[in-house]
């Protein structure tokens, strides 16, 4: 009795000593159960096309994709990983994103060394949760990873406008981080920006601009920069053409749709900070103010991108998040932000939760339309969201046949079709989508077609019938007279009852991973 009350008298002493492990044991606990539930829509695509580019395929001549190359690049040696220990491939991801995690609050850590451990520790592992908890749903998107290499640089340029001395090889460590993470939106760019501006204004004449992380973030942009001109030289000449041409019409149809409940609350946490700033600049690592400026520099990429997808908040919020914690750890408190701050922290996590348990009826009509197919089987989508195919692809290790993720273009082409005065290039472009998944078909045939449509009673009244705009194309047409209809809900499934004729000039598709 006597030794267990000893061992908890000890462990506050225990926690400033180290006030990391809990942080870390937190990432791991989270990993291990996100490991049960796989990632979402468009890691799904990330980590399939890292395998058809290991597999030999080009990237944007052979898969149309609108996203810079590195997103994919990184995720290349996580396939070959997972390919070489016979495990899926998301598992791998989110193993390698909670350690990049971890990497994250350890740099912090030692960034952070003017707090006091038992604050540290409750401070690193609130940062814990924010970073592979928070986005539960949003796990290995580069929104996370934007915020997972955001907290130590924040760290290292509040230590900074400080005057702390911190070691040229953690600057580095985090510079090249800070480089990989902020390189994967060109939105994401204006936080170094911001940040290096307000340590200008900080520092006076004493900044220098010359320090390992600029260092770091520079060299590796230039390594990028070159890197992108050499191995994918066709996203300028084939991918950049369709951005322009189509991709506008995708995300948000009105201002309002961009207010999302994570937006609402991180632009609320940010708000009240901004009530408190004298008190703020009073707290001596400055990590607070460093947060909220990150986060009012996301919120802004945010309205910038003008999508109103909720994934694209998780920085806003998570910034935000960590600001109103670090600003806990001040001295100086005051009374509002001490009744507000258990709800505002607590939020971001009910958020979540509410995200998680819901369901669309389209994805449970996709689980009963994808009945009695097994691993390796072809199957074809076709919906103007690519979250039809994905991630039930690959999670269930179908084949995927189209260089498509999904048609989200053919919501510019029914647009350009219905306006006074339709651009030639917009209805060419619908016509060469057709032929394309005319193509990809006849070299892979599905065994089965899932399409999302519109119900019977909604297509009368005029809603966007896809199948209905591919019927037009005489080839499609033909193809999908191999097939027979099953069963129409949301989406409707087609069986194919007798074989295609082949393609020409096939690209080769890779087998899905065995589990």
């Amino acid at each position: 009795m006597r030794s267990s009350s000893r061992r908890i008298l000890a462990l506050p002493g225990r926690i400033a000593a180290n006030p990391l492990w809990l942080a870390l044991a937190t990432v791991a606990l989270v990993a291990v159960l996100r490991m049960r539930h796989g990632v979402d829509a468009d890691v799904s695509w990330q980590l399939w096309i890292a395998h058809q580019v290991n597999s030999g395929a080009h990237l944007y001549r052979d898969i149309i994709e609108t996203n810079p190359p590195l997103w994919f690049w990184m995720a290349m040696p996580v396939d070959w990983l997972a390919g070489l220990i016979h495990v899926r491939s998301d598992q791998v991801l989110i193993a390698v994103i909670a350690c990049w995690a971890c990497m994250s609050l350890a740099a912090t850590n030692r960034l952070l060394d003017a707090i006091d451990g038992p604050s540290r520790c409750l401070l690193l592992t609130y940062a814990a949760l924010v970073l592979v908890g928070m986005p539960w749903l949003q796990f290995g998107q580069r929104e996370q990873i934007g915020l997972i290499v955001t907290l130590p640089y924040v760290a290292l340029i509040a230590a900074r406008r400080a005057g702390r001395p911190v070691s040229v090889q953690l600057a580095f460590l985090v510079g090249t981080s800070a480089a990989a993470g902020f390189a994967l939106k060109h939105y994401f760019l204006l936080v170094p920006i911001v940040l290096e501006l307000w340590l200008i204004v900080s520092a006076g004449k004493k900044w220098r601009p010359l320090r390992a992380e600029t260092v770091a973030l520079v060299a590796a942009g230039a390594l990028y920069a070159g890197a992108w001109a050499v191995w994918s030289p066709d996203y300028f000449s084939v991918q950049l053409p369709l951005i322009i041409l189509a991709y506008g019409v995708t995300g948000a149809e009105r201002l309002v749709d961009l207010f999302q409940p994570p937006v609402l609350l991180g632009l609320a946490i940010l708000g009240l900070l901004a009530t408190q700033w004298r008190i703020l600049r009073s707290e001596q690592t400055g990590f607070a103010i460093g947060m909220t400026i990150a986060g009012s520099v996301f919120a802004a990429a945010y309205f910038i991108q003008a999508k109103g997808w909720s994934y694209q908040a998780v920085p806003l919020m998570g910034c935000a998040a960590m600001a109103l914690a670090s600003s806990l750890t001040a001295q100086v408190r005051t009374r509002l932000v001490i009744l507000a701050a258990p709800a505002l922290l607590c939020l971001p996590f009910w958020i979540a939760a509410q995200q998680a348990m819901h369901q669309t009826p389209v994805s449970a009509d996709v689980d009963r339309a994808l009945q009695g197919l097994r691993p390796g089987d072809a199957v074809g989508f076709i919906g103007t969201d690519p979250a039809l195919a994905w991630p039930v692809t690959l999670q269930h290790g179908f084949r995927y046949p189209s260089r498509y993720n999904g048609f989200w273009m053919m919501r510019a082409v029914v647009k350009n079709e219905h306006s006074e005065s339709p651009d030639s290039r917009i209805t060419d472009l619908g016509r060469r989508v057709i032929s394309d998944t005319v193509h990809d078909f006849r070299c892979l045939p599905p065994k089965r077609i899932i399409v999302a449509r519109p119900t019977p009673a909604a297509a009368r009244a005029g809603e966007f019938d896809i199948l209905a705009f591919f019927l037009r194309d005489p080839e499609f047409a033909r193809l999908l007279a191999h097939y027979r209809p099953l069963a129409r809900t949301s989406v409707e499934s087609f069986q194919l009852v007798s074989p295609l004729e082949a393609g020409v000039a096939c690209v080769r598709r890779a087998e899905p991973q065995a589990n």
